[in-house]
């Protein structure tokens, strides 16, 4: 019986020195931080939240030896890690996992409870991790204005050595976000009263289920199209309708929506339906109206090949004018601040000539212009302002683009042509340039011009982008300084 005893005591020994031969080199410990180019509803100060919680896997492979916690799944690691004010997530078990002597250790990782909105993703969206396939499953989800705003964030895989890991160094955990966003906002420019009743979004598919595949080398993301219904972003409270005077705006979804992601197909059938009431000049007050207003995709998105991207938030401005209802959309960064840098009706008037839809405006180069003047002149007729198109006349004519900034006093603006197909018919100088309000009023110029060497067997079309370099970062401008979405003609050759 001793003998007997003496050899279970051996072989335990054996397996704790096994155990310990094979692991050591300090805990593993995890920081975590939200995606700078995607920044979602949760930006990387809201991440850190004391109280939020991350679900963290540790896929360990290629590793010969033993550890008593590794599961037959090969995850080495299935916890859960807290913010509690420390740039060091704690594990919630309270546990530690020392690094091991050899092999790879995959992490991964996804938010699992939001502090502020009390909520698991599983109370969310009933989300469920399959240890075997390495695969987070989110069943149909339904994103309506009535959604909670749980920013849904997961990890890439990040695979670190075990035998080149930093001792104590916390592996950091970049997280990404599963959602885009938008929000509504609602002006009246057409000088008559309108009674706006409800505003609702269709053909947007805001009924899918994803899965999150952490199996590979990286994370591969995949939704299934399940169906689309309507959204109502704005519904009057009084049943006549909700007056809405001239040059009043009405801003609903402050704080955007999520939405699941769209490619730039899924979003061929998306638009909005208006309903609503004119009262004009003379107080008389029409029937009951309705409009759909399609989205132009190709006015919003830069290429046929981007939609309503996951981590971008798109902000829709839906304006009556006085003989049409026209959508606008601005593409924001996440942690967008509202700079003083927009247009004013005073440079609209002042500055652009009459051009009273925007600040970007195209100019003709005069052919014999006399001395001293202006080689430049507004050429273009009524009628391409109205359709937003500038047609080339002639393969030799030159075009000049102007806009004006009246703030931020310095910086930087940029101008970017597409798409690439219609682009490379054309020489766009300067694309960029400083921005100096004092000394040259703000005002920003680029020449456009037909690149002699490329002859286009089809009509094609340029579009442009306004950004502006302020506190260190690139702004989206163009709902401000390229309010018509104007476009460039080509003809065929």
């Amino acid at each position: 019986m001793r003998r007997y005893l003496f050899i279970l005591a051996v072989i335990a020994l054996s397996a704790v020195s096994c155990v310990k031969d094979h692991t050591g080199r300090g805990d593993i410990s995890f920081s975590a931080k939200g995606d700078d180019l995607t920044r979602a509803m949760m930006n990387d100060a809201e991440l850190k939240t004391a109280g939020n919680k991350i679900r963290v896997c540790d896929h360990l492979t290629g590793f010969t030896g033993r550890a008593s916690w590794l599961t037959a799944d090969s995850l080495y690691i299935n916890d859960e890690i807290v913010y509690a004010g420390d740039p060091v997530w704690s594990y919630t078990s309270s546990r530690t996992y020392p690094w091991t002597s050899n092999g790879t250790h995959n992490f991964f990782s996804w938010l699992s409870y939001d502090q502020a909105l009390s909520m698991t993703e599983a109370q969310f969206c009933g989300a469920s991790f399959n240890t075997a396939t390495k695969a987070l499953s989110i069943p149909q989800k339904e994103m309506n204005t009535s959604t909670p705003q749980f920013d849904f964030m997961y990890s890439s895989v990040v695979s670190v050595p075990a035998a080149s890991h930093t001792a104590g160094e916390p592996v950091n955990l970049p997280m990404h976000h599963l959602f885009t966003a938008l929000n509504l906002t609602i002006q009246n420019t057409s000088g008559n009263t309108i009674l706006l009743k409800r505003v609702t979004l269709l053909g947007m598919k805001n009924k899918r289920s994803a899965t999150i595949d952490y199996s590979g080398a990286d994370v591969a993301v995949t939704t299934a199209n399940l169906d689309s219904t309507a959204i109502v972003l704005y519904q009057s409270v009084d049943v006549a309708g909700e007056v809405f005077a001239n040059r009043d705006t009405i801003l609903q979804l402050a704080n955007f929506m999520e939405m699941w992601p769209h490619t730039y197909a899924e979003l061929n059938k998306a638009r909005f339906f208006v309903e609503y009431q004119i009262r004009d000049s003379h107080d008389e007050l029409s029937d009951e109206l309705s409009a759909y207003i399609i989205l132009d995709r190709q006015s919003i998105f830069s290429t046929n090949s981007v939609g309503m991207n996951a981590g971008s938030k798109y902000s829709f401005n839906l304006l009556f004018k006085k003989s049409s209802i026209d959508i606008y959309t601005t593409v924001l960064p996440w942690e967008y601040e509202s700079y003083d840098w927009d247009y004013s009706e005073r440079s609209i008037s002042a500055r652009s000539y009459g051009f009273k839809d925007g600040v970007l405006a195209f100019y003709r180069r005069k052919a014999n212009p006399a001395e001293g003047e202006e080689p430049y002149s507004v050429e273009p007729t009524t009628a391409e302002w109205s359709a937003k198109t500038i047609r080339f006349n002639t393969r030799n004519e030159i075009l000049k683009g102007r806009f004006y900034i009246e703030s931020p006093y310095s910086g930087r603006w940029r101008v970017t042509a597409y798409p690439m197909s219609a682009a490379q018919y054309f020489i766009i100088t300067p694309t960029s340039g400083e921005i100096d309000v004092y000394t040259d009023n703000g005002k920003a110029e680029f020449e456009v011009r037909v690149n002699p060497d490329a002859n286009p067997s089809s009509t094609q079309y340029l579009y442009f982008d306004v950004a502006i370099y302020f506190n260190g970062d690139w702004h989206d401008a163009n709902s401000e300084f390229n309010r018509k979405n104007i476009r460039l003609q080509l003809n065929e050759n």
